[in-house]
């Protein structure tokens, strides 16, 4: 069924191409053949090239031939060339066959008029190249045949067949190029008016080209120009035919304007081809320009529609900036971000709500964006809150370019980084402490002793190795949660007693180190003292009862010359010495 229609629809277009090529190439030769040279406004090749770029390719065959055929047949019927025919039925088709393969090379053959960069296409392929290319074909035959000056039936052939292609495309459009040629006409109540105004073309049209003692040329432009302005498309096209209809029927009758020019009934008609012209080139680009603006307008509206609903939506924040780092929009989400009012922030500069020492960070980034608006960016920072509090936050952000390249915003999302950096700072903690007692691992430790700087003056800095003493016993006659209490309760003793900076790491077992970094040996070795008398004193609480540990500690100070490893060497040697004279004590290595 879809199959008939279509075939039925191909049928149809077929013969209305037809009949219509065939009653406008003789009404042509009919009206407009003057001086006894070639007709000078020919129209119906228009309504083959709207067919050729609405049309499917495989019709252009048959739409071709149902054209010739009219061709041949209006040449015969009326024009005293028919000797001639075959060579103008070449040459007319194959014009309009040239103009459809120009403007499909420039890409402008699909939509032709519904942008405005068709029209100079559509100008320069059917209104130039096309007709100068067919008019030296029927130039050459009537010179040949006719002895008929070539270079003036080439300009009358040139003039009148682009002229007609012109004025004549844009009304075959409305016929043949569906509902996008109509788009000022959507709805029920269009058509009265669209009616009412045409009428007022016409009507204006008339009086201006029924007299002949005011030059009033300009007056159908307005109402032209009126009805583009209400119906885009439709109201330019209709309009430009009227006015060439009704213009070129008063002035080959000796009416209207025209007439105040002094000439000849062929140089009036050359000069209304000029008119004609004009008249084309202010209407149909203003009224392919008001569609594009409104398809732009609808575009826009619609991306902003989009853009409104997921910024309304999103629980990332979403935040536009001029070049300059100033706030110009700020979504709702703003407020569950951080605190503040979407409006309030309106007209700040971004860097204002970021920590100072991430702000240099930040505006490279800013920076790096404004410089590649083809590409995403990404910054971490610390940002304020309401009330004065930080929080880490991240920003994607892209620019958004001109049609000259010049930066026009940046679009920022920023999301909420809290959440993840408390679980990488989670992660990172549990990375580097040794996890029963909460003090650094043997890991994190050796690092943070590769990381002192050595120090030349009075020997500053001391390490000291400790090891609790008899815990073997513990864990053998008390149980493994004995040996676990009692290796909390030491830790809780050295976090009690030491300062902040000194550094505190379980290496493993019962063995513990301290690192004093601002500590001489005499200074740790007191402060080493002082924590062994008290975890001496100090109960370890259990399920089974309290008991007691004690506590072995061998120091080595720091000096610039001695690596790590061997100052760890030095401090296990002290540890093993203070073992070895019985333990519960605090020796400085040799």
């Amino acid at each position: 069924m879809v199959q008939l229609a279509r075939t039925g629809r191909s049928a149809l277009v077929l013969g209305g191409v037809g009949v219509a090529y065939f009653a406008l190439a003789l009404a042509a030769i009919l009206f407009t053949r003057l001086s006894d040279n070639v007709a000078l406004l020919w129209v119906a090749n228009a309504m083959l090239l709207a067919a050729l770029c609405t049309r499917p390719a495989r019709e252009h065959r048959q739409l071709l031939l149902a054209a010739a055929f009219a061709s041949y047949t209006a040449t015969m019927v009326i024009s005293p060339f028919s000797a001639l025919a075959p060579v103008f039925v070449a040459a007319n088709i194959g014009e309009a066959l040239l103009g459809w393969k120009v403007l499909a090379y420039l890409g402008q053959a699909r939509g032709v008029f519904l942008r405005l960069r068709s029209i100079p296409a559509f100008v320069l392929a059917a209104g130039l190249i096309a007709p100068a290319a067919s008019g030296l074909v029927a130039s050459i035959a009537l010179w040949l045949a006719r002895d008929a000056e070539p270079a003036f039936t080439w300009a009358n052939w040139m003039i009148g067949h682009g002229l007609g292609a012109l004025i004549g495309t844009p009304v075959a459009l409305l016929a043949l190029g569906g509902r996008n040629y109509w788009e000022g006409l959507t709805r029920r109540f269009d058509v009265p008016s669209f009616v009412l105004v045409m009428a007022g073309v016409v009507a204006v049209v008339v009086v201006t080209f029924s007299q002949s003692k005011l030059p009033l040329l300009f007056l159908p432009i307005l109402p032209a120009i009126i009805a583009t302005a209400m119906f885009r498309f439709a109201g330019a096209a209709l309009s430009v035919f009227a006015i060439a209809v009704i213009g070129a029927v008063y002035t080959m009758a000796g009416h209207g304007p025209v007439e105040l020019l002094a000439g000849s009934l062929a140089q009036h008609l050359q000069f209304f081809q000029f008119y004609i012209g004009i008249v084309f080139l202010i209407a149909l680009p203003f009224a392919t320009l008001m569609a594009e603006n409104r398809r732009l307008s609808e575009a826009v509206a619609a991306s902003e529609a989009r853009y409104r609903m997921i910024a309304d939506n999103a629980s990332d924040a979403m935040l536009t900036l001029d070049p300059w780092g100033t706030i110009r929009f700020a979504s709702p989400a703003v407020r569950e971000l951080t605190g503040f009012e979407p409006l309030a922030l309106i007209g700040r500069n971004a860097l204002s709500l970021i920590v100072e020492e991430d702000r240099e960070h930040v505006r490279t980034a800013h920076l790096a964006a404004l410089a590649a608006p083809d590409s995403t960016h990404r910054v971490e920072y610390r940002g304020f809150v309401s009330g004065g509090a930080t929080r880490w936050f991240e920003t994607t952000a892209r620019a958004v370019a001109k049609e000259n390249g010049r930066i026009a915003s940046i679009v920022s999302i920023v999301r909420d980084l809290s959440l993840q950096k408390a679980r990488e700072a989670d992660l990172e903690r549990q990375a580097r402490t040794d996890p029963m007692t909460g003090v650094l691992n043997r890991r994190a430790f050796l690092q943070r002793l590769d990381e002192i700087p050595p120090r030349d003056f009075g020997h500053v800095g001391t390490l000291a190795m400790l090891d609790l003493d008899h815990f073997k016993r513990v864990n053998d006659r008390l149980g493994h949660a004995a040996g676990d209490a009692a290796l909390l309760s030491f830790a809780d003793v050295m976090r009690a007693n030491l300062r902040g900076e000194d550094v505190i790491a379980r290496m493993g077992g019962e063995e513990f180190a301290i690192l004093f970094p601002t500590l001489s040996a005499s200074a740790a070795l007191a402060a080493c003292e002082r924590l062994r008398h008290a975890l001496e004193i100090t109960d370890v609480a259990t399920a089974a009862g309290s008991f007691r540990v004690t506590v072995s500690i061998g120091l080595a100070p720091m000096h610039a010359d001695v690596p790590a490893d061997e100052l760890m060497r030095r401090a296990d040697a002290a540890l093993y010495r203070a073992k070895a004279a019985g333990r519960n004590r605090t020796v400085l290595s040799d």
